[in-house]
């Protein structure tokens, strides 16, 4: 299953219900979105005038964990809080940039593709104990976190591979495309 946010995501938080019947349960404030399914998923299409500073269009997403799902937002992505624990994550698309978004990831099953493209402020992934990760940002980072690990300043196409990391193992495969500032990974 997919889920796709147009043109962008803000305020939103997401989770997931091993329990629910339905493939997800969609709640929104103020402007709403228009919502079509689509063969495999779901898009979650904002009004034109759909503005990322706007708070007026938070919304509630809770995904069914019975289903592998790619979570993909064709536009910026701020202020969203998604504990995905619990779900098969196929992959998390984030293609207009992030600020202050936290994920919590689930296990992976294989090597789980996570991309940001855009560059990032204040991005936080967390990760199951154990988990190894390759971490790659393409243009410079300042305040970059990784585990107990803390850099002031890292030169741009900074990668970090975790020891165990291998291709085709479980594992996340994370790619910032573009500078970034607070990047944490836990």
């Amino acid at each position: 299953m997919k889920i796709v946010f147009v043109p962008g995501a803000a305020d939103l938080t997401l989770r997931v219900d091993p329990a629910m019947a339905e493939p997800y349960t969609l709640g929104f404030d103020g402007v709403l979105p228009e919502v079509r399914p689509v063969t495999g998923g779901v898009v979650v299409d904002f009004p034109r005038s759909f503005h990322v500073g706007d708070r007026r269009h938070g919304g509630r997403i809770v995904l069914n964990a019975a289903e592998p799902w790619t979570v993909e937002v064709q536009g910026r992505t701020a202020r969203v809080d998604a504990d995905l624990r619990g779900l098969r994550l196929a992959g998390l698309d984030l293609q207009g940039g992030a600020e202050q978004v936290r994920v919590n990831l689930p296990g992976p099953r294989g090597t789980v593709p996570v991309r940001v493209a855009g560059g990032a402020a204040d991005l936080t992934f967390r990760r199951p104990a154990g988990v190894p990760v390759r971490l790659a940002v393409t243009g410079g980072s300042t305040r970059l976190t990784i585990g107990e690990q803390h850099f002031a300043t890292a030169r741009p196409q900074y990668v970090h591979t975790d020891p165990g990391f291998e291709e085709g193992e479980d594992g996340y495969d994370i790619l910032v495309a573009g500078g970034t500032d607070a990047l944490t990974l836990q």
